[in-house]
């Protein structure tokens, strides 16, 4: 059952979401040598049922990477995107003139996700004074629906609530959306709303 979060609790998080996605757009631009705005529009919490009707379907084809939380609140991080937004985000982070081949277009991708998973943790670290470790990202290529199924069958003892941050991203004129989906362990995101004290 979902749990009932007040507003300001959702727009605590979303205000340290932004400081991240700030970072992230900093690390990312830096890295490709192009400036890159990112933004978070959306945050919100969502029953896992209610994924495939609101979102994406579950019989979608998604490039989807995978990287754990370990810490004081632990769980998954999933970037799920349609195969055209794998070529976009991708070739954002790849150099001019360079072939983009699907291992280079797999390594683009993880590193696009460890960059913002991190500036993510890290801006939820300094504020709440907590620390949290990412493990290496992990690419998978199937069906969204198989994706998020074998996520919770491998952690069972995962709630069913999912924190939806969707990411825009602003390159060359050109707008990236994409979604970033955070599974926690149970009990996992009160924990946090109870240490931002509200």
């Amino acid at each position: 059952m979902m749990n009932a979060f007040h507003p300001l609790q959702l727009d605590a998080m979303k205000e340290m979401v932004n400081i991240g996605g700030g970072h992230a757009a900093t690390s990312i631009s830096a890295l490709i040598k192009e400036p890159v705005d990112m933004t978070v529009p959306l945050i919100e919490l969502m029953a896992y049922d209610e994924l495939y009707q609101q979102i994406m379907s579950e019989e979608k084809k998604v490039y989807a990477v995978t990287t754990q939380v370990i810490g004081n609140g632990n769980g998954i991080f999933l970037f799920a995107l349609p195969e055209q937004s794998a070529k976009e985000i991708s070739s954002m982070m790849l150099p001019n003139g360079v072939e983009q081949t699907e291992d280079l277009m797999i390594s683009a991708i993880k590193e696009l996700v460890n960059i913002l998973v991190n500036s993510f943790l890290n801006a939820i670290s300094q504020l709440l004074d907590i620390q949290l470790l990412s493990s290496v990202p992990n690419l998978m290529i199937d069906m969204f629906g198989s994706i998020i199924s074998s996520l919770y069958m491998a952690f069972d003892q995962y709630d069913d609530e999912v924190l939806i941050i969707k990411n825009e991203f602003y390159y060359s004129g050109n707008q990236l959306d994409a979604f970033l989906y955070f599974i926690p362990e149970i009990g996992v995101l009160e924990k946090l709303f109870k240490a931002i004290g509200i």
